[in-house]
């Protein structure tokens, strides 16, 4: 993928441009790769009790 970013660097993409395709992209392969764990027994658990002390976390 790196290739695919140089390429369009010298195509003329502005740094931004760049980085909001690569934000797309991570949000992509995340939502795919949660769509194949979340059949996991007791993932949801675990991300309900993550988020929670995520969130504790942030408060203080």
């Amino acid at each position: 993928m790196p290739g695919r970013f140089a390429a369009a660097k010298q195509a003329g993409a502005t740094d931004d441009e760049i980085m909001e395709t690569l934000y797309y992209a991570m949000r992509g392969a995340a939502r795919a790769t949660w769509s194949t764990i979340k059949y996991i027994d007791g993932i949801e658990d675990l991300n309900k009790a993550y988020k929670t002390k995520l969130e504790r976390d942030n408060a203080k």
